[in-house]
């Protein structure tokens, strides 16, 4: 399947806008829900920057072409006698990889962020895998971007066209670092999620939310393998790269933020509920509530429950908050 640079420009405009509103929906939503900022809002916030400077950074890599598309005879979205702006379009590519690279990781990392909280409580193999995970991270980033800086040496080798550079500036190495990464992150994500199926006494209608939030672990590993696939295929064709870049970038946004998002909503929907059964069991308190002077200090008095006790509403400690 051959891309031409319009098609990939499209859809990296579609796949980073969808994945803007993915972002900005789970900050907004777990700031409805905590009633403050939580540890994920700074890295929902960096992944927001860095999806829109790629969007503009891609612009450029697809306007001016890179090295390898000039020396394969892949030029026709570019002008391939202006050596100056291949040289910029082949650098701005490799910017455009690392960043790619960083949205992909934080939302690993937000992902991971989900499982700790539901996992209050969990079994010692569960937080062995939570840690390598988190040890994980970091390593798996480093070397993708090492391997996105050094596969061409000297770096020169990134731009240059005669003599023919070899295949380093293809960025094949980079390629499969950063996708054998992924898969391996996306397993143990898989993983550390299998308690939750295993739960017993379920409905049918949460067997079926889990079992969804399970696939969509898969489906980035299938997307991942895809991606690979049609790079080699296309012998590393830069609008073919930035399409599949772009696919998947909106695909790992969807599958980290979905299930904080849905926790989120029902939580919010929960509480809106018990907020109304309180005020029907109780109109006459409510009622005076409201019509008081805002200037008189009226103790509220405890909601009691069905033993005469008064109820705390405390917050859920168990993971079923988050998923139904």
């Amino acid at each position: 399947m051959l891309v031409s640079s319009q098609e990939a420009r499209v859809t990296g405009w579609v796949c980073a806008g969808l994945a803007l509103v993915i972002l900005i929906v789970r900050v907004i939503a777990a700031r409805l829900r905590r009633g403050s900022f939580d540890i994920s809002t700074p890295i929902c916030t960096t992944a927001i920057l860095i999806i829109a400077a790629r969007v503009a950074v891609n612009q450029f890599v697809l306007s001016y072409g890179t090295s390898n598309d000039t020396i394969n005879g892949k030029g026709q979205y570019f002008d391939s006698d202006d050596l100056e702006k291949i040289k910029v379009g082949s650098i701005l590519s490799l910017i455009a990889r690392l960043m790619v690279t960083t949205v992909y990781w934080l939302q690993s990392a937000l992902l991971l962020l989900f499982y700790c909280r539901i996992f209050e409580v969990r079994a010692q193999s569960t937080t062995a895998l939570i840690r390598i995970c988190w040890v994980a991270l970091p390593t798996t980033y480093i070397a993708v971007v090492l391997a996105t800086f050094l596969e061409c040496h000297p770096f020169s080798l990134y731009w240059q066209i005669d003599p023919n550079p070899g295949k380093c500036i293809k960025a094949y190495i980079q390629l499969l670092t950063q996708g054998i990464a992924n898969i391996v992150l996306d397993l143990l994500l898989l993983i550390i999620s299998c308690p939750l199926i295993l739960v017993r006494n379920r409905t049918i209608l949460e067997k079926i939310r889990l079992a969804t939030l399970f696939c969509l672990g898969f489906f980035c590993i299938i997307v991942t393998c895809v991606r690979i696939a049609y790079i080699y295929a296309e012998d590393s064709y830069q609008p073919v790269r930035s399409f599949w870049a772009s696919v998947q970038m909106l695909v790992s946004c969807f599958v980290a933020n979905a299930p904080t998002i849905y926790g989120s909503l029902q939580l919010i929907r929960r509480r809106k509920t018990e907020q109304t059964t309180r005020r029907g069991s109780r109109p006459e308190l409510w009622l005076h509530l409201h019509t008081a002077d805002d200037s008189t200090a009226i103790p509220i008095a405890p909601v009691l429950d069905r033993q005469g006790t008064g109820s705390s509403h405390k917050p859920e400690k168990t993971w079923s908050r988050w998923i139904p």
